[in-house]
């Protein structure tokens, strides 16, 4: 029995250090100066979007395309975030421009635990929500709270701005 009990701990304890190693830290992290710029942001009145794309990818790519930067000029009083993710902590603020973003949004990178080619590496977190996909959006309002989460794919100019609409509502509940 006591064998099995020393086994047993012995497993989990190699199990636990093997995740370790894989770009997970081993105790809670402190956020970034990219989670504490957007936590700022989204705790001021309004309505804000914050925008997880990466230049590489061809979904965040046909985004773009598809006509955000009409959006973002339609709401002025929207605060629009872009944070790239899984780019070695840079910007892509190159691309942001060849696709008209405006200067009005706030762009931030996302730093990596290490090179963002090593998947294992990549932060799947921010400001404690999973983050797993590139594009994701997500609309907060009422000081922080979250209204939309889109966290699996491409969202059109139509589903975003309806989804500003929607934010800027009154949620009244009995």
């Amino acid at each position: 029995m006591k064998l099995l009990l020393l086994l047993t701990l012995t497993i989990g304890l190699t199990a636990s250090a093997c995740a370790q190693t894989a770009g997970t830290p081993s105790a809670p992290e402190e956020s970034t100066e990219a989670e504490q710029a957007v936590q700022v942001r989204i705790a001021e009145d309004g309505v804000h979007v914050v925008h997880f794309w990466a230049p590489w990818c061809g979904n965040s790519i046909a985004e773009l395309q598809s006509g955000w930067y009409e959006v973002i000029e339609a709401n002025a009083d929207v605060s629009f975030t872009f944070v790239t993710i899984w780019n070695d902590g840079e910007t892509g603020q190159a691309t942001l421009d060849r696709y008209a973003i405006p200067a009005s949004v706030t762009v931030l990178a996302q730093p990596d635990y290490g090179p963002s080619d090593d998947r294992s590496n990549r932060r799947r977190t921010f400001l404690g929500h999973t983050l797993t996909w590139t594009p994701t959006t997500w609309i907060f309002r009422n000081n922080g709270t979250l209204a939309y989460a889109f966290n699996y794919g491409e969202v059109s100019p139509a589903m975003l701005q309806q989804a500003i609409n929607d934010a800027h509502a009154s949620w009244e509940h009995d």
